[in-house]
């Protein structure tokens, strides 16, 4: 329940992403109207929202007239750190409110500007090489292995893991491609335990909200993994609220945070983090529904009360080591494949532990050729809940065999899901 009454203004989102439906749905559950900015005159949510604007939203000037003329109330994006930035820039010409500053932003779309301040604050990070050439390549001592990156990419675009001087040439030029800046940035590879980090602001006061644990697809040949599992609570939740978690609040404090939604992704080795991205936005992997579920709280609705008021209205104590067991299931399908028809949607949405199903690509679209190994691959969000661990396998396996993504030959072209026997072993603590 929001703190203030937001019925009859004018929400503006920009960028027409078909997982922001929910948005919408957010909106006119609270009385808002709700239009969205973008190119794509064909785009989903155009149908589903009160206005339908053809504007780019990266012209500056048409959307600060668009926002004149129609008199917006609050604009807002969810998790493209492009248009982050955008809205950002637009909310200081219009003079309406955004979380984050120019510079907090820079957190989530430049990677080295994160690491660097990371080490600032003693929160620890990988080893860094400094590589602005061909050349450096041959000429610095390197200990391999080691992964490169564009500084401003996400969804694992661009990203390679080298073993030799050969990969990290061949890494270079993909990276540097792959970036707006030409920028790139070559850190030890840790291919170890993954977690992700979810952070939120309300009013000044910052508190670490969900730890999850990161499985990644191992099925098919690519340089970079996907992940297709996600598990909440993290088996490190104790670790990083006792070792880690206040060096990183300390952080977050000093750069200036005051509201909103972020988080960090990480890697643990022997017990040690290393902290190596973030996104100053939500994650895609909708961390925000599951928090709603298990707090009563939805982050996206907060922040589309703050786009509206400048407040993220009522306060909630988080407790990262929750009361249920969680588990996203990104469903990767096979690049290059098109998509006839979903089949399970129906079912699985009648089971009471179902949270949420979201698809990202519609039927007829194909999954980019080149999207191994990238969250571009990533075809579905689909969230449950299980009182037990044991339980919670049980349900990710219905949903493996229930849900169905077939392309015009009939095929299923849905990669070999997760092993839950392997999971479970590894879910060695309890709640």
């Amino acid at each position: 329940m929001l703190s203030k009454d937001i019925k009859g203004k004018k929400l503006l989102l920009v960028g027409g992403l078909h997982t922001t439906a929910d948005l919408v749905d957010l909106a006119h559950r609270n009385g808002v109207k709700i239009g969205v900015a973008d190119y794509n005159k064909n785009t989903y949510l155009k149908q589903i929202a009160d206005y339908a604007y053809d504007v780019n939203a990266y012209d500056e000037d048409a959307m600060a007239a668009l926002c004149k003329d129609e008199h917006i109330d609050g604009i807002i994006t969810a998790f493209n750190e492009r248009l982050g930035s955008v809205v950002r820039m637009l909310g200081d010409r219009v003079g309406l409110p955004f979380p984050f500053t120019v510079e907090q932003m820079k957190m989530s779309t430049n990677k080295k500007y994160f690491k660097h301040t990371c080490i600032e604050y003693g929160v620890p990070v990988p080893k860094e090489y400094v590589i602005k050439d061909i050349e450096d390549i041959r000429k610095t001592e390197i200990d391999y292995p080691v992964i490169i990156k564009p500084v401003d990419s996400a969804s694992s675009v661009g990203v390679t893991p080298c073993f030799n001087p050969e990969e990290l040439e061949k890494g270079f030029e993909k990276a540097k491609s792959a970036s707006k800046s030409g920028d790139v940035i070559v850190e030890q590879y840790l291919p170890y335990d993954e977690i992700n980090l979810t952070y939120i602001a309300q009013d000044g006061d910052i508190q670490l909200a969900a730890i999850h644990d990161r499985y990644f697809n191992t099925t098919q040949k690519s340089a970079t993994k996907a992940p297709d599992l996600y598990i909440y609570p993290s088996r490190y939740t104790d670790l990083i609220l006792e070792k880690y978690n206040e060096n990183i609040l300390n952080m977050l404090r000093s750069i200036g945070i005051k509201n909103g939604s972020l988080f960090i992704q990480a890697v643990i080795k022997d017990n040690q983090l290393y902290c190596y991205e973030a996104g100053i936005r939500l994650n895609g992997c909708k961390t925000y529904q599951i928090l709603e579920y298990e707090n009563n709280y939805n982050t996206f609705e907060h922040l589309m009360e703050f786009a509206l008021t400048g407040s993220m209205g009522k306060k909630v104590e988080f407790n990262p080591k929750f009361k249920r067991w969680y588990a996203t299931l990104n469903v990767l399908g096979e690049p290059g494949a098109t998509i006839a028809r979903y089949e399970g949607e129906k079912e699985l949405e009648t089971y009471p532990w179902m949270i949420h199903i979201a698809k990202r690509y519609k039927e007829g679209d194909t999954i980019p050729a080149d999207s191994a190994g990238t969250l571009v691959q990533d075809t579905t969000r689909i969230h449950v809940v299980a009182d037990t661990k044991e339980e919670l396998m049980e349900r990710i396996e219905k949903v493996n065999e229930l849900y169905k993504i077939i392309d015009p030959e009939g095929r299923n072209i849905i990669l070999t899901p997760h092993d839950t026997e392997e999971v479970l072993r590894g879910l060695n603590y309890e709640l």
